[in-house]
């Protein structure tokens, strides 16, 4: 049957038959983000598959929101490895930190709002599962980027935005005798983790939620201000409800690798250079 209401025609849903499954309303694919306000669903389909009626601009998803649409983005960040939390459709500050690390690993703008087109983001990791792949389990920390990867098993379990050092001046115990000013930097190489602290601990410069030590003066930990770019005093903050996740993924001798160089594109090899005469060293090799 179709009503004719605003000039848009809708096809009314069938009851559900007997042996075909319904779909609740927190299942239901979401009408916010949809291309229409309009869909429509065949109940004879059993994948139930939704079909869009007409094509006008889609809506955006931002914090404070609370329906299925929000459910529904929950689940696509969670299967792209960024949410970890309850699927129950608010967008509180764990979906929007979500948003903001998949954001950043698209190279787009660092917002926590999702845009319709953020539906279409791919992203190919094997150019993080190559770096160190002869570690099966390991820490990759993309500072360029500012996002966090914890690989386990060989695969991805987990990807975390991060704020790390953000190059200003501070002072320091640890600045010379007496103490003194040093640029605020993370460290970058290879490291293991080698101390853990459970709960919360405080010292000069701020407070670290279940820090993870990967040198005497640096660690991944939890805060409560972990902004889309660069701003702690060196160390890798994560958001307070990721260090809880951390503590289930994450042990003591774990290498963790920290760099900011841009990611190695495969390339194919150099064809083999023939020499005709010995080279002739230059000032700079020593022979």
């Amino acid at each position: 049957m179709f009503l004719h209401a605003l000039g848009i025609a809708v096809m009314l849903l069938a009851a559900p038959q007997a042996g075909v499954e319904s779909t609740s309303a927190i299942d239901a694919p979401p009408t916010a983000w949809l291309p229409s306000t309009i869909a429509v669903v065949d109940s004879q389909d059993p994948d139930l598959e939704w079909k869009v009626l007409r094509d006008p601009t889609p809506s955006a998803l931002n914090r404070g929101l609370q329906d299925r649409s929000v459910a529904q983005l929950q689940r696509h960040l969670k299967r792209l490895g960024v949410f970890r939390g309850e699927i129950d459709g608010e967008y509180g500050p764990a979906t929007a930190a979500a948003v903001v690390a998949l954001h950043k690993l698209a190279g787009s703008e660092r917002s926590d709002t999702w845009q319709p087109e953020d539906w279409t983001i791919e992203v190919d990791h094997s150019a993080i599962l190559g770096r160190h792949a002869d570690e099966m389990d390991r820490i990759e920390v993309d500072i360029d980027r500012q996002v966090l990867f914890v690989i386990r098993a060989g695969e991805i379990a987990a990807i975390l935005p991060v704020s790390s050092g953000n190059g200003e001046l501070y002072w320091s115990k640890n600045g010379g005798p007496g103490g003194g000013l040093v640029h605020a930097t993370t460290p970058k190489g290879d490291f293991r983790l080698f101390r853990h602290v459970d709960g919360w601990r405080k010292n000069y410069l701020g407070s670290l939620y279940k820090p993870w030590y990967f040198t005497p003066y640096y660690a991944v930990h939890g805060s409560g201000s972990v902004p889309a770019h660069p701003a702690s005093h060196g160390c890798v903050r994560v958001p307070t409800w990721e260090s809880d996740h951390l503590d289930s993924m994450l042990k003591l001798g774990l290498p963790i690798h920290i760099w900011d160089e841009p990611l190695a594109q495969p390339q194919s090899p150099e064809p083999p250079i023939t020499r005709t005469e010995p080279a002739e060293p230059t000032a700079f090799e020593i022979v």
